[in-house]
């Protein structure tokens, strides 16, 4: 079970440091970054954002500049977290050094995925986070048999970030068989390719979706 509670409690620490820490930077932020005082509020008008980049900060800055915080504090929660596994719960493992680099692999991915959901739907985000959340606790075979689930969670089993997280730390901890372990490792880094995506590629089409959304929704008079 070691290996299923210390994957839940890393995507549950993404969850919170989204929940806890701003992952926009605000005009007066980015014109503190850049030395411009208080020009660039005035200069840049309502969408701040969209028109940073006349000062040399892009988009790609603005995500990759705040993630950096996000990343350091994950890889402490996961450092923190599978060093308690080992020596305060008494968790063995056979290659404690492997067992250490999945919860920093998995605290990089998973806060980068919850990040990126934050950072591009704002609080729906958050909320998609905690359904991807419940999803994978009922889908990813950890608290029992995934062949003992029904036929919608067999099905999404392999999609899971969980469940590779999960396989990879119990090769880490019995031994694995072949390159099971780097495998899975490789599996669960994949998920980082739709994620950057989404927070660098799609970033400004995404911004622009949002934006007429909350257009529309203000337009209603109920929101």
């Amino acid at each position: 079970m070691a290996p299923f509670y210390t994957i839940l409690s890393i995507w549950v620490g993404a969850i919170i440091l989204c929940a806890m820490l701003k992952v926009t930077i605000s005009d007066r932020e980015k014109a503190h970054v850049l030395g411009l005082g208080d020009t660039l509020p005035r200069i840049a008008g309502p969408s701040g954002p969209g028109n940073a980049s006349r000062w040399g900060l892009r988009l790609d800055h603005e995500y990759f500049g705040r993630y950096a915080i996000f990343a350091l504090l994950a890889l402490l929660q996961g450092t923190l977290v599978c060093l308690g596994d080992t020596y305060f719960l008494g968790v063995q493992a056979n290659h404690a050094l492997q067992f250490l680099a999945v919860g920093w692999l998995a605290a990089l991915v998973f806060s980068n995925i919850v990040y990126t959901l934050t950072v591009s739907f704002g609080d729906i985000g958050k909320a998609i986070a905690v359904v991807l959340l419940v999803m994978q606790v009922g889908g990813s075979g950890g608290t029992f048999p995934i062949e003992m689930t029904g036929p919608v969670f067999q099905a999404i089993y392999p999609f899971l970030p969980f469940t590779h997280g999960i396989n990879a730390m119990h090769a880490a901890m019995a031994g694995a068989y072949h390159m099971e372990y780097w495998i899975e490792l490789g599996i669960l880094a994949s998920y980082l390719i739709p994620s950057l995506a989404l927070g660098v590629v799609f970033r400004r089409p995404v911004i622009k979706a949002n934006d007429w959304i909350i257009e529309k929704l203000e337009s209603t008079k109920l929101i």
